[in-house]
Protein backbone atom coordinates (compact mmCIF):
# COMPACT_ATOMS: atom_id res chain seq x y z
CA UNK A 1 0.00 0.00 0.00
CA UNK A 2 1.45 3.22 -0.55
CA UNK A 3 2.17 6.62 1.14
CA UNK A 4 -1.02 8.13 -0.83
CA UNK A 5 -3.52 5.52 0.39
CA UNK A 6 -2.25 5.68 3.89
CA UNK A 7 -2.94 9.47 3.97
CA UNK A 8 -6.12 9.17 2.14
CA UNK A 9 -7.53 6.71 4.90
CA UNK A 10 -6.19 8.59 7.72
CA UNK A 11 -8.37 12.24 5.97
CA UNK A 12 -11.89 9.78 6.05
CA UNK A 13 -11.10 8.80 8.94
CA UNK A 14 -10.44 12.71 10.72
CA UNK A 15 -13.71 13.61 8.51
CA UNK A 16 -15.50 11.07 10.47
CA UNK A 17 -14.91 12.02 13.80
CA UNK A 18 -15.39 15.46 13.06
CA UNK A 19 -19.09 14.73 11.94
CA UNK A 20 -19.40 12.58 15.03
CA UNK A 21 -18.28 15.18 17.52
CA UNK A 22 -20.44 17.98 15.59
CA UNK A 23 -23.16 15.74 16.03
CA UNK A 24 -23.10 15.55 19.75
CA UNK A 25 -22.42 18.90 20.35
CA UNK A 26 -18.83 18.46 20.76
CA UNK A 27 -16.86 21.70 21.35
CA UNK A 28 -19.85 23.54 22.16
CA UNK A 29 -20.55 25.50 25.00
CA UNK A 30 -23.89 24.57 25.78
CA UNK A 31 -25.08 21.10 26.19
CA UNK A 32 -28.23 19.10 25.43
CA UNK A 33 -30.90 19.95 27.67
CA UNK A 34 -32.24 17.06 30.37
CA UNK A 35 -35.41 15.00 30.09
CA UNK A 36 -38.12 16.27 32.12
CA UNK A 37 -38.41 14.20 35.70
CA UNK A 38 -41.00 11.97 35.84
CA UNK A 39 -43.54 12.15 38.74
CA UNK A 40 -45.51 8.75 39.65
CA UNK A 41 -49.04 9.06 40.82
CA UNK A 42 -50.33 5.84 43.51
CA UNK A 43 -53.81 5.64 44.29
CA UNK A 44 -56.56 3.73 43.95
CA UNK A 45 -57.78 3.84 40.62
CA UNK A 46 -61.40 2.64 40.88
CA UNK A 47 -61.79 5.89 43.06
CA UNK A 48 -63.77 8.18 40.48
CA UNK A 49 -61.95 11.22 42.42
CA UNK A 50 -58.65 9.40 41.95
CA UNK A 51 -59.32 8.44 38.16
CA UNK A 52 -59.62 12.11 37.74
CA UNK A 53 -56.72 13.27 39.36
CA UNK A 54 -54.70 10.94 36.97
CA UNK A 55 -56.75 13.29 34.32
CA UNK A 56 -55.35 16.49 35.75
CA UNK A 57 -51.88 15.09 36.35
CA UNK A 58 -51.61 14.13 32.64
CA UNK A 59 -53.43 17.87 32.05
CA UNK A 60 -51.00 19.80 33.66
CA UNK A 61 -47.32 18.14 34.14
CA UNK A 62 -45.93 20.04 30.72
CA UNK A 63 -46.75 23.19 32.75
CA UNK A 64 -44.89 22.12 35.76
CA UNK A 65 -41.88 20.94 33.95
CA UNK A 66 -42.60 16.70 34.94
CA UNK A 67 -43.81 13.72 32.83
CA UNK A 68 -46.45 11.23 34.89
CA UNK A 69 -46.68 7.63 35.10
CA UNK A 70 -49.28 6.11 37.17
CA UNK A 71 -49.77 3.63 39.30
CA UNK A 72 -52.40 1.11 40.83
CA UNK A 73 -52.24 0.57 44.88
CA UNK A 74 -55.85 -1.05 43.90
CA UNK A 75 -57.17 -0.06 47.49
CA UNK A 76 -54.27 -2.66 49.12
CA UNK A 77 -51.42 -1.65 51.10
CA UNK A 78 -49.36 -4.35 50.11
CA UNK A 79 -50.25 -4.03 46.35
CA UNK A 80 -49.33 -0.03 47.50
CA UNK A 81 -45.45 -0.90 48.74
CA UNK A 82 -44.80 -2.68 45.80
CA UNK A 83 -45.97 0.31 43.33
CA UNK A 84 -44.01 2.72 45.43
CA UNK A 85 -40.94 0.32 45.03
CA UNK A 86 -40.98 0.27 40.63
CA UNK A 87 -41.51 3.67 40.78
CA UNK A 88 -38.47 3.88 42.47
CA UNK A 89 -36.93 1.24 40.39
CA UNK A 90 -38.46 3.34 37.77
CA UNK A 91 -35.72 6.38 38.69
CA UNK A 92 -38.82 8.60 39.23
CA UNK A 93 -37.88 12.38 40.69
CA UNK A 94 -41.22 12.28 42.60
CA UNK A 95 -43.73 10.03 43.84
CA UNK A 96 -47.74 11.61 44.09
CA UNK A 97 -49.53 9.20 46.58
CA UNK A 98 -53.42 8.79 47.76
CA UNK A 99 -52.73 6.38 50.42
CA UNK A 100 -54.81 3.38 51.14
CA UNK A 101 -55.03 4.29 55.02
CA UNK A 102 -52.86 6.60 57.23
CA UNK A 103 -49.41 5.07 57.71
CA UNK A 104 -49.21 2.04 55.98
CA UNK A 105 -47.14 3.50 52.80
CA UNK A 106 -45.14 4.90 55.29
CA UNK A 107 -41.60 2.21 55.29
CA UNK A 108 -41.93 2.64 51.68
CA UNK A 109 -42.05 5.79 51.25
CA UNK A 110 -39.14 6.85 53.98
CA UNK A 111 -36.86 4.51 51.54
CA UNK A 112 -37.81 6.33 48.72
CA UNK A 113 -37.37 9.78 50.54
CA UNK A 114 -34.31 8.31 51.48
CA UNK A 115 -32.49 7.76 48.14
CA UNK A 116 -33.43 10.91 47.11
CA UNK A 117 -37.12 11.32 46.21
CA UNK A 118 -39.79 12.97 46.66
CA UNK A 119 -42.71 12.22 48.03
CA UNK A 120 -46.35 14.13 48.34
CA UNK A 121 -49.62 13.33 49.47
CA UNK A 122 -52.40 14.07 47.16
CA UNK A 123 -55.41 15.15 48.56
CA UNK A 124 -54.82 13.35 51.65
CA UNK A 125 -52.54 15.46 55.08
CA UNK A 126 -50.45 13.43 56.82
CA UNK A 127 -51.96 11.44 59.93
CA UNK A 128 -50.03 11.99 63.29
CA UNK A 129 -48.71 8.94 63.11
CA UNK A 130 -47.05 9.46 59.58
CA UNK A 131 -45.12 13.13 59.58
CA UNK A 132 -42.25 11.62 58.49
CA UNK A 133 -43.37 9.54 55.68
CA UNK A 134 -43.86 12.35 52.97
CA UNK A 135 -41.96 15.69 51.95
CA UNK A 136 -45.56 17.55 51.46
CA UNK A 137 -48.76 17.10 51.13
CA UNK A 138 -51.63 18.78 49.69
CA UNK A 139 -55.16 18.68 50.67
CA UNK A 140 -58.27 20.20 52.20
CA UNK A 141 -58.76 20.02 55.70
CA UNK A 142 -60.96 17.09 56.30
CA UNK A 143 -61.56 17.89 60.13
CA UNK A 144 -62.97 21.40 58.84
CA UNK A 145 -64.74 19.63 56.07
CA UNK A 146 -66.27 17.56 58.87
CA UNK A 147 -67.15 20.63 61.13
CA UNK A 148 -68.96 22.72 58.29
CA UNK A 149 -71.32 19.24 57.75
CA UNK A 150 -71.69 20.16 61.56
CA UNK A 151 -72.37 23.80 60.97
CA UNK A 152 -75.07 22.79 57.84
CA UNK A 153 -76.78 20.53 60.21
CA UNK A 154 -76.62 22.99 63.30
CA UNK A 155 -78.54 25.66 61.80
CA UNK A 156 -80.94 23.63 59.79
CA UNK A 157 -82.20 22.34 62.93
CA UNK A 158 -81.81 24.87 65.41
CA UNK A 159 -84.28 22.74 68.22
CA UNK A 160 -82.22 20.01 67.78
CA UNK A 161 -82.25 16.80 65.43
CA UNK A 162 -81.32 12.80 65.15
CA UNK A 163 -79.42 11.45 62.88
CA UNK A 164 -76.49 9.17 61.48
CA UNK A 165 -73.40 9.08 59.87
CA UNK A 166 -71.90 6.75 57.25
CA UNK A 167 -67.93 6.98 56.93
CA UNK A 168 -65.67 6.78 54.56
CA UNK A 169 -63.06 3.63 54.13
CA UNK A 170 -61.99 2.57 57.15
CA UNK A 171 -58.89 3.35 58.27
CA UNK A 172 -58.81 6.18 55.33
CA UNK A 173 -56.81 9.38 56.66
CA UNK A 174 -59.90 11.54 55.08
CA UNK A 175 -62.72 9.50 56.41
CA UNK A 176 -60.77 9.46 60.39
CA UNK A 177 -60.88 13.35 60.00
CA UNK A 178 -64.28 13.82 58.65
CA UNK A 179 -65.63 11.88 61.61
CA UNK A 180 -62.88 14.02 63.55
CA UNK A 181 -64.65 17.12 62.72
CA UNK A 182 -68.21 16.14 62.46
CA UNK A 183 -67.66 14.94 65.95
CA UNK A 184 -65.93 18.48 67.47
CA UNK A 185 -68.52 20.30 65.76
CA UNK A 186 -71.91 18.93 67.48
CA UNK A 187 -69.63 18.74 70.23
CA UNK A 188 -72.04 20.17 73.41
CA UNK A 189 -75.36 20.76 70.54
CA UNK A 190 -78.64 19.49 70.66
CA UNK A 191 -77.50 17.14 67.68
CA UNK A 192 -77.60 13.47 68.59
CA UNK A 193 -75.93 11.48 66.24
CA UNK A 194 -77.74 7.36 66.37
CA UNK A 195 -75.27 6.00 64.74
CA UNK A 196 -71.91 5.65 62.83
CA UNK A 197 -70.40 3.44 60.42
CA UNK A 198 -67.57 2.97 57.97
CA UNK A 199 -67.52 0.65 54.63
CA UNK A 200 -64.54 -1.16 53.89
CA UNK A 201 -64.21 1.18 50.66
CA UNK A 202 -65.56 4.50 49.03
CA UNK A 203 -68.01 2.04 47.42
CA UNK A 204 -71.70 3.21 46.61
CA UNK A 205 -73.40 -0.07 47.30
CA UNK A 206 -72.22 -0.62 51.00
CA UNK A 207 -73.00 2.77 51.37
CA UNK A 208 -76.29 1.84 50.28
CA UNK A 209 -76.44 -1.32 52.28
CA UNK A 210 -75.23 0.49 55.65
CA UNK A 211 -78.17 3.17 55.50
CA UNK A 212 -80.55 0.01 54.74
CA UNK A 213 -79.50 -0.93 57.64
CA UNK A 214 -79.58 2.76 59.69
CA UNK A 215 -83.18 3.63 57.96
CA UNK A 216 -84.60 -0.06 59.13
CA UNK A 217 -83.21 0.41 62.98
CA UNK A 218 -83.85 3.58 63.29
CA UNK A 219 -86.96 5.11 60.54
CA UNK A 220 -88.04 8.34 61.21
CA UNK A 221 -86.07 9.17 63.73
CA UNK A 222 -82.87 10.06 61.24
CA UNK A 223 -83.63 13.70 60.35
CA UNK A 224 -80.21 13.87 59.09
CA UNK A 225 -77.66 12.15 57.42
CA UNK A 226 -73.97 12.92 56.96
CA UNK A 227 -71.99 10.39 54.85
CA UNK A 228 -68.30 10.95 53.99
CA UNK A 229 -68.64 11.06 49.94
CA UNK A 230 -71.20 11.93 47.38
CA UNK A 231 -70.95 8.60 45.61
CA UNK A 232 -71.79 7.53 48.86
CA UNK A 233 -74.72 9.23 49.35
CA UNK A 234 -76.15 8.42 45.99
CA UNK A 235 -76.52 5.20 47.90
CA UNK A 236 -78.07 6.62 50.73
CA UNK A 237 -80.49 8.92 48.49
CA UNK A 238 -81.24 5.05 47.01
CA UNK A 239 -82.43 3.50 50.54
CA UNK A 240 -84.44 6.29 51.42
CA UNK A 241 -86.93 6.69 47.96
CA UNK A 242 -87.28 2.76 48.74
CA UNK A 243 -88.96 3.64 51.86
CA UNK A 244 -91.66 5.36 50.15
CA UNK A 245 -92.95 7.44 53.01
CA UNK A 246 -93.08 11.60 53.60
CA UNK A 247 -90.37 11.74 56.28
CA UNK A 248 -87.37 9.97 54.02
CA UNK A 249 -87.67 12.71 51.22
CA UNK A 250 -87.26 15.07 53.95
CA UNK A 251 -84.01 13.85 55.28
CA UNK A 252 -81.34 16.70 54.91
CA UNK A 253 -77.92 14.86 53.28
CA UNK A 254 -74.60 16.24 53.51
CA UNK A 255 -71.59 14.68 51.33
CA UNK A 256 -68.49 15.74 50.65
CA UNK A 257 -66.23 16.05 47.57
CA UNK A 258 -68.07 18.08 45.00
CA UNK A 259 -68.00 16.12 41.82
CA UNK A 260 -70.38 15.90 39.18
CA UNK A 261 -73.03 13.24 41.42
CA UNK A 262 -72.85 15.71 43.85
CA UNK A 263 -73.90 18.33 41.86
CA UNK A 264 -77.03 16.63 40.89
CA UNK A 265 -77.71 15.69 43.95
CA UNK A 266 -77.81 19.34 45.30
CA UNK A 267 -80.51 19.74 42.70
CA UNK A 268 -82.18 16.70 42.53
CA UNK A 269 -82.50 16.14 46.71
CA UNK A 270 -84.98 18.73 48.46
CA UNK A 271 -82.01 19.12 50.98
CA UNK A 272 -78.65 18.18 50.12
CA UNK A 273 -75.08 19.94 50.47
CA UNK A 274 -72.07 18.98 48.89
CA UNK A 275 -68.63 20.12 50.81
CA UNK A 276 -66.23 20.47 47.93
CA UNK A 277 -62.79 19.50 47.08
CA UNK A 278 -61.18 20.79 43.76
CA UNK A 279 -59.21 18.06 42.29
CA UNK A 280 -57.43 20.13 39.66
CA UNK A 281 -56.51 22.96 42.00
CA UNK A 282 -55.10 19.94 44.14
CA UNK A 283 -53.26 17.97 41.69
CA UNK A 284 -51.47 21.35 40.76
CA UNK A 285 -50.23 22.37 43.80
CA UNK A 286 -48.72 18.58 44.46
CA UNK A 287 -46.49 19.04 41.32
CA UNK A 288 -45.57 22.67 41.69
CA UNK A 289 -44.83 21.80 45.71
CA UNK A 290 -42.57 18.81 44.34
CA UNK A 291 -40.72 20.62 42.03
CA UNK A 292 -40.02 23.32 44.69
CA UNK A 293 -38.80 20.03 46.88
CA UNK A 294 -36.85 18.84 43.93
CA UNK A 295 -35.13 22.46 43.19
CA UNK A 296 -34.35 22.47 47.01
CA UNK A 297 -36.46 25.53 46.78
CA UNK A 298 -36.91 27.30 50.04
CA UNK A 299 -40.40 28.19 49.51
CA UNK A 300 -41.21 25.08 49.56
CA UNK A 301 -44.34 24.44 51.85
CA UNK A 302 -44.91 21.27 53.61
CA UNK A 303 -48.25 21.24 54.40
CA UNK A 304 -50.65 23.16 52.08
CA UNK A 305 -54.31 23.86 52.28
CA UNK A 306 -56.95 24.27 49.83
CA UNK A 307 -59.92 26.06 50.73
CA UNK A 308 -63.77 24.03 50.11
CA UNK A 309 -66.25 24.79 48.17
CA UNK A 310 -69.82 24.82 49.60
CA UNK A 311 -72.30 23.70 47.18
CA UNK A 312 -75.92 24.21 48.13
CA UNK A 313 -79.42 25.34 46.01
CA UNK A 314 -78.52 28.93 46.58
CA UNK A 315 -74.58 28.96 45.67
CA UNK A 316 -74.62 26.05 43.10
CA UNK A 317 -75.02 28.45 40.21
CA UNK A 318 -71.42 29.89 41.17
CA UNK A 319 -69.41 26.75 40.11
CA UNK A 320 -69.12 24.45 37.52
CA UNK A 321 -69.78 20.62 38.15
CA UNK A 322 -65.99 18.63 37.42
CA UNK A 323 -65.67 15.72 34.80
CA UNK A 324 -65.50 12.70 37.97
Amino acid sequence: MTKSRHLGRGMVALAAVAIVAAACGSGSTSSAPASKPTLAFIAQMQNPSQAFSWKMYQKNAAKYGFNVINLDNKGDVQTQTAAINNAVAQKVAAIAINPVDEAGYVPATKAAMAGGVVVCLSMVPAAASALDGSTCSVSVDDILGGKTAAEAIIKAFPNGATGVEIGGQAGHVAANNRHEGFTQGIAGKNITVLDYKNPSAWDTAQAQAIAEDMITKYGNKIQFIFVHWDNGATGVINALKAVNQDWANKVMIIGVDGNKTGFEQVLSWPNYISIAQNAETITSKVMEESMLWIKKDPAAVKTNIIPFDIITKDTIKNFTAPEW
